[in-house]
């Protein structure tokens, strides 16, 4: 993808989930968004994916087992302040929710629904960063309207 010329980087996310056709349809709707995906198969190697890719947003289960006696969302907001979205059943959200997730979901989540949570955080993050979105116009934002 490009922007005037110059190379721009797709937002990466990171997709932590061990249902294989669950994670199937969340890949396909992200990629299919223009977003580009890696996928964990498990907490430990989503944790260990974390550092490798350097994602912009994280989407887990919340059903994933406990890494070391903690919770795998906690040890993510622990070392990171990435948006995080958990997915999981209709009784799991507070709990998700107090341990660092910024979002939750049903599971299976929607197309639209997704892809929308995805875009919001992803907006909030860039716009909490002082950085202008990717694809406006940097004068714009610096107060010149001309």
């Amino acid at each position: 993808m490009t922007q005037g010329g110059a190379l721009m980087k797709l937002p990466r996310i990171l997709v932590i989930e061990n249902d294989e056709v669950a994670a199937g349809r969340m890949v396909s709707f992200l990629e299919e968004a223009g977003y580009e995906v890696v996928r964990a198969v498990d907490a430990a190697l989503g944790l260990a994916m974390l550092y490798e890719t350097h994602p912009d947003l994280v989407i887990m289960a919340g059903s994933l087992p406990v890494i070391n006696g903690e919770d795998p969302c906690l040890r993510i907001r622990q070392a990171s302040y990435l948006p995080i979205i958990v997915l999981g059943g209709v009784y799991d959200a507070i709990e998700a929710l107090e341990l660092g997730a910024d979002a939750y979901m049903n599971k299976p989540p929607g197309r639209e629904e997704l892809v929308a949570r995805v875009n919001a955080l992803l907006r909030r993050r860039t716009a909490d960063s002082g950085l202008p979105m990717p694809g406006s116009d940097d004068d714009f934002f610096g107060g010149h309207f001309s």
